[in-house]
């Protein structure tokens, strides 16, 4: 107190200047801060900020330090359109003044309030340039927050995979400079993934390794918490006893929680205890608010689970109709959740292939200055030619995305305005308009399946495959299973000899022979059922592969062109396709270094080749 006694009596008392006065309030928003007390602390630093513009001031550095004090406050406040505000003259002037951790501050400050927004393609990249960046300069604690960041968005992104990975990271090589706090919560968040996929015992061993710490910690808040996502898990494992001692349990310490933000998950909890315990009018109340208090905070699991529980509550009642609303409504809200799960994977992809194409640019780029230092003398050329090359290459990068994401949605606005006009004008449109409308239907399904599968062609390849011990016969068996439909369809009988094991890429080599099952079942024999033979054959450098049909066959004069991308030899009426399929197993095929040829006669089946080396 003291500290801030003095600087009251230096204002009042004796006539300072700005920069002194701009000193003394910027230390005394510290002190604030220290005593936790963040309103005053913000007003100091206020107070200084508007003097440093009164003052027109040119010094950079304590421009800086103010911009870093109302970046770290408003971060701690979480007002995030403020963090923004003032973070990104922070960052220029950080690098201004090659003031590296006030850059690394401004990085990640920026990256928080773009993933506060759910504007996870922006966040992602700055966190990736905050993570290096913390690396170069040695800010580990810095370097285990920005990975924990990147492994919340690939949560919220549904990639499960690469989000327990960044946890499991920063629990290994960052324990010695993360909190206890921060230990516990990577424990709940890990908990929760689990708990996402269905794994409930997973998840229980984290959250009960999570309620362990807080409580041996007294962290009161993050422990209430863990009793309430424990008592959700022993529900799902059907021990009734031990989900309501944890209900109990959070009960007793919820008056010291303010406002927290897993309210729904206590409320269904207490619902659906009630449930079990028949006391239905409890159960319906408490889901009611469970349900509404997850709209508020937008928390749409515990939406669907506040549905699916009305719907049982109104069976058990035999209020059929009610029940068969809420479970419409529960298979809407499912259906809205599986949509946005699309989206996400989606944009998962988009996110992690800006990324690596980043760093195939960043690569190129080093290699690109290698090579003009040692030749100097023609630096000008070299230099424009590169430009060129990297201009024509990105631009040849993204076509393929240009032309399956642009110029779908312009593709479904046709599909979609079609569909509405066809049926405004229904009972007037005769025979020939209605064959117009399914022509274009038709056109616009047709285009969606070659947008894709261009995609599919383009990306092949695309950044540096990393190859793997890859069992061909579990390979086959994943091809069969996402043609399953297809072959119970037409009876197909698939027969597989013993498969090696090879160098590779599992995720190739499925498309591989999914490629090649699928093009054998589309060109089957109308009288006979469709038998496919799949044989490996070891040799001295190479496993040579077959894929054996008795399909219609192929001309002789056609079998080297079916490998070219849209190459067809049958009208689309009989056989639907995009004319991409070999052409993708050709490319596969050459990335993994082997050759692929056909021997076929027509009528009398196909057999098609492929190698990969040893």
């Amino acid at each position: 107190m003291s500290q801030k006694a003095d600087i009251v009596t230096v204002k009042q008392n004796a006539p300072i200047d700005a920069h002194s006065q701009m000193i003394a309030l910027l230390d005394q928003s510290t002190a604030y801060e220290q005593e936790n007390n963040l309103k005053n602390a913000l007003e100091s630093v206020n107070k200084a900020w508007d003097l440093f513009q009164q003052s027109r001031s040119e010094h950079d550095a304590l421009k800086a330090q103010l911009l870093f004090q109302l970046s770290h406050l408003h971060l701690k406040r979480q007002e995030y359109d403020k963090l923004t505000e003032y973070s990104e003259p922070l960052l220029e002037l950080s690098r201004k003044l090659n003031d590296g951790e006030k850059e690394v501050s401004a990085l990640t400050n920026l990256a928080i309030s773009k993933g506060v927004q759910s504007d996870y393609k922006a966040a992602m990249p700055i966190f990736v340039d905050a993570l290096e960046k913390s690396k170069q300069m040695g800010l580990r604690n810095n370097e285990a927050n920005c990975i924990i960041n990147i492994g919340n968005i690939y949560a919220n992104l549904f990639n499960f995979e690469e989000a327990l990975d960044r946890y499991k990271t920063v629990l290994t090589d960052y324990n010695d400079v993360i909190t206890d706090d921060t230990r516990i919560i990577i424990s709940l968040n890990t908990g929760n993934l689990y708990y996402a996929i269905d794994d409930y015992q997973r998840s229980y061993n984290y959250f009960k390794q999570a309620l362990d710490a807080a409580l041996a910690l007294d962290k009161i808040g993050l422990a209430t918490r863990t009793y309430v996502l424990l008592s959700r898990t022993y529900l799902e494992l059907n021990n009734l006893s031990e989900a309501v001692i944890c209900t109990q349990k959070a009960a007793s310490m919820m008056d010291d929680v303010k406002r927290p933000n897993w309210r729904p998950i206590n409320f269904l909890n207490l619902a659906q205890i009630d449930f079990l315990n028949s006391n239905t009018e409890g159960g319906y109340q408490r889901a009611l608010k469970g349900i509404v208090t997850a709209r508020l905070l937008k928390d749409d699991v515990s939406e669907l689970r506040g549905f699916k529980l009305l719907s049982d509550i109104f069976k058990k009642e035999k209020k059929y109709k009610l029940a068969l609303r809420s479970q419409m409504i529960y298979s809407q809200k499912q259906q809205d959740y599986l949509n946005k799960q699309r989206d996400m994977h989606f944009l998962d992809f988009e996110i992690r292939y800006a990324l690596r194409e980043k760093e195939r640019r960043i690569e190129a780029l080093t290699k690109e200055n290698r090579y003009q230092a040692i030749l100097l003398e023609r630096n000008s050329q070299i230099e424009k030619q590169n430009e060129q090359l990297r201009q024509a290459n990105e631009e040849l990068q993204q076509f393929a995305f240009i032309t399956s994401h642009d110029l779908k949605e312009p593709l479904r606005m046709i599909g979609s305005f079609t569909q509405i006009i066809e049926k405004q004008y229904a009972d007037k449109l005769g025979e020939d308009s209605k064959s117009h409308f399914n022509y274009i239907s038709e056109g616009v399904s047709r285009m969606h399946g070659l947008l894709d599968a261009l995609l599919q062609y383009a990306t092949i390849g695309k950044v540096d495959i990393e190859f793997e011990p890859v069992e061909i016969a579990d390979v086959v068996r994943k091809a069969r299973a996402n043609l399953q439909l297809k072959i119970e369809e037409t009876d197909t009988n698939v027969l597989c000899g013993e498969m090696p094991i090879v160098k590779g890429v599992p995720s190739f080599l499925v498309q591989l022979f999914q490629n090649l099952i699928s093009n054998a079942i589309k060109f089957r024999n109308d009288d006979s059922r469709p038998i496919i033979l799949i044989n490996a054959e070891e040799r001295k450098n190479d496993w040579l592969f077959s894929v054996e049909d008795n399909g219609i066959g192929i001309a002789q004069e056609h079998q080297e062109r079916i490998f070219i991308i849209f190459q067809r030899l049958h009208k689309r009426a009989k056989y639907e396709g995009t004319g991409i399929g070999l052409s993708i197993c050709f490319k596969i095929v050459s990335q993994l270094g082997g050759k692929i040829w056909v021997n076929s006669e027509l009528g009398k089946g196909s057999t098609f080749f492929f190698t990969i080396p040893k």
